[in-house]
């Protein structure tokens, strides 16, 4: 009898990464239909966890298999000796969904995290921030930042913008300015704009500060204009 091929680990994670983009596509389709306060982005962020939990239990159910539940707000543990900080100035993805490398020949590759970060889009009222320009330089920046070192050791991670007012094409045009400014190299990000709740799309970039340099970026936004009173 033939011995069944075993699948490599890039194949894991690709099913790790889709796996995860549609439960969070999911949930934010959940969230755009929910009440919460859309004036934190961290109460935002936070009302997201019961849905993802009780999508998860639901997939692992259909599946048959566990799907953990994606963590919040988890700092980033360091696994080898030279990331030791003495305790300060962990860092905190919005989100964190590990996957256990089985061909691993030693513990820094054990477990690599997919990270999600989530930051708001649209006018700015009152924060100081300017949200459009906020996603840039706290979000997508992040995944290439030798302090934040968002994605380090995986191939792709995640944002979400949490879409609040202004047209998703002139939050777009703005964003991808922002990006020209602060981060001249990444290729611009490009949306359809189908008219879904939940719009999604790809950007590869190619890192300077942490590995692997080639890293898919996703970029998921979802449209919560309509929760604004």
């Amino acid at each position: 009898m033939a011995r069944r091929a075993v699948p490599s680990f890039r194949i894991l994670w690709q099913q790790h990464e889709t796996l995860y983009q549609r439960l969070f596509c999911a949930a934010l389709e959940r969230l755009a239909e929910d009440r919460c306060d859309i004036t934190e982005e961290n109460a935002i962020s936070e009302r997201l966890c019961p849905i993802l939990s009780a999508l998860c239990f639901e997939a692992s159910g259909r599946k048959n298999c566990e799907i953990p539940t994606p963590d919040w707000e988890k700092p980033i543990q360091p696994v080898v000796e030279s990331e030791l900080k003495g305790g300060r100035g962990a860092k905190r993805p919005d989100f964190t969904c590990k996957r256990t490398n089985p061909f691993a020949v030693s513990a820094d590759e054990h477990e690599i995290p997919f990270h999600v970060e989530c930051k708001r889009l649209g006018t700015s009222a009152g924060s100081g921030w300017v949200l459009n320009e906020n996603y840039v330089t706290n979000g997508i920046k992040r995944f290439d930042c030798a302090i934040h070192q968002y994605g380090k050791r995986a191939s792709s991670g995640m944002m979400i913008g949490y879409v609040l007012g202004m047209s998703p094409q002139i939050i777009l045009s703005e964003v991808n300015a922002y990006q020209r400014h602060h981060c001249p190299n990444n290729p611009e990000i490009v949306f359809n704009f189908d008219g879904r709740t939940v719009e999604e799309c790809e950007q590869r970039l190619k890192r300077e500060h942490v590995q692997p340099w080639n890293f898919k970026l996703i970029h998921l936004w979802v449209n919560l204009k309509k929760k604004e009173t």
